[in-house]
């Protein structure tokens, strides 16, 4: 029908029917817009509460490893200055004041150093040098299975073959006869302990 052949009363019961169909529409949009929020912030909730709950909970069913050891502190120390520790490899105490990269090196670094990686929450994992270049590879290839907050060197001092240090603790061992270690332990003690020094620094 075309408009100009409508009255006067027509033509208001048509835009009023009009203005109603898009208010109604408008409604909707806007109870579906609404929805669709609480539905996001839903979501989002959930998984932020999944990331907390691995957070805090995913390596709680790992046990205990190693020993743990009374804090020596956390001053700054001048670059090239030597403490003195009572652990080997130290597991707190005095630091250099910058950290070391995350990652593997095949020189050593200075105690001093890795020390104030350990406040930031690493892990780090050392090895006497005369081990075989099997047990090396194998280390390197759990260090760098870890995008941050570990740390692999050499060690000429270390009393056993391989030592793990976090803040505080430390899990020392010797390669079996064969020249071989338990590879699943070395990983549970990073998953247990990485992220547990007294700085919380993002990985």
């Amino acid at each position: 029908m075309d408009g100009t052949s409508l009255s006067k009363k027509e033509r208001r019961e048509m835009r009023r029917q009009e203005k109603q169909s898009a208010q109604v529409s408008g409604a909707r949009s806007k109870i579906i817009k609404k929805i669709a929020g609480w539905v996001l912030a839903i979501i989002i909730a959930a998984a932020l509460g999944y990331v907390g709950y691995v957070y805090l909970f995913k390596d709680s069913a790992i046990s205990e490893i190693g020993q743990s050891y009374t804090i020596e502190g956390r001053e700054h120390v001048a670059d090239g200055a030597k403490s003195e520790y009572h652990t080997n490899p130290p597991s707190s105490g005095p630091h250099y004041g910058s950290p070391a990269e995350w990652g593997v090196y095949d020189k050593p670094l200075q105690d001093e150093q890795v020390v104030h990686n350990l406040e930031h929450g690493g892990v780090w994992i050392s090895y006497k040098p005369t081990i075989s270049d099997t047990a090396k590879d194998k280390l390197k290839t759990i260090a760098k299975s870890y995008r941050s907050k570990v740390i692999l060197t050499p060690r000429e001092a270390n009393d056993k073959d391989i030592a793990l240090v976090s803040w505080g603790r430390a899990y020392k061992f010797n390669l079996n006869p064969d020249g071989t270690f338990d590879e699943s332990s070395v990983n549970n003690f990073i998953k247990k302990y990485k992220n547990t020094g007294p700085e919380v620094v993002p990985d």
